[in-house]
């Protein structure tokens, strides 16, 4: 007879630590582990920014604590989540390399707006007084700011990750992300739960 109890992992990467948390079925915490991590290096004024391969580093060092306080295997894990800091983008070369440092949700480098939203979007917010609201959305936007300044580096872009995204992908190998994990910005639908089509303004 298998009296093996399985459980639960759970990762939370926040801004200044990353915490490993392991659950039974009964959702009792049956041990944990705290890395505190440097939440972020400025190289400019109002620049805030961490390498990615820092965090899943520091992920792993949680894991490792982890597995020092508990008489629990890593065997029984039954299942991982994961969440993280909301609003952290990374890119990613064609082979899953970064390439450039991840920017942190709270950078306060702002795009250019050039010019309105084109075509029947652009009349519909001007019409309704939304235009400035879109346009701070644009301004803020990491990507936006990426294509503007470092046109080389959006090129090579293959895949772009939040941070969930790309703690995901180190974990299992695959560009998968929760929905739940999906910030306002993004181009994504979350009503019919899929990415926004060609008609959406996003």
């Amino acid at each position: 007879m298998n009296t093996i109890k399985p459980l639960i992992l759970a990762i939370d990467n926040g801004t200044q630590s990353v915490r490993a948390l392991l659950f039974d079925t009964q959702g009792n915490l049956v041990g944990k582990g705290k890395q505190e991590i440097e939440p972020y290096f400025s190289e400019q004024p109002g620049w805030a920014e961490q390498h990615p391969e820092y965090f899943w580093e520091n992920l792993g060092k949680a894991c490792q604590l982890l597995w020092k306080n508990t008489d629990a295997l890593p065997t029984q894990v039954a299942g991982v989540t994961l969440t993280t800091q909301r609003g952290t983008v990374v890119n990613l070369d064609e082979h899953g390399k970064p390439l450039r440092p991840a920017i942190i949700w709270l950078d306060q480098r702002h795009a250019r707006v050039e010019g309105p939203v084109p075509g029947l979007w652009g009349w519909l917010f001007k019409l309704i007084r939304l235009e400035p609201t879109v346009d701070r959305i644009r301004e803020k936007t990491q990507a936006n700011w990426i294509a503007q300044n470092q046109p080389e580096i959006w090129a090579a872009t293959r895949h772009y990750l939040l941070l969930s995204g790309y703690l995901n992908y180190r974990l299992t190998g695959q560009f998968r992300d929760s929905v739940g994990s999906q910030v306002g910005y993004i181009p994504f639908d979350y009503k019919r739960h899929q990415w926004a089509g060609p008609r959406d303004f996003k």
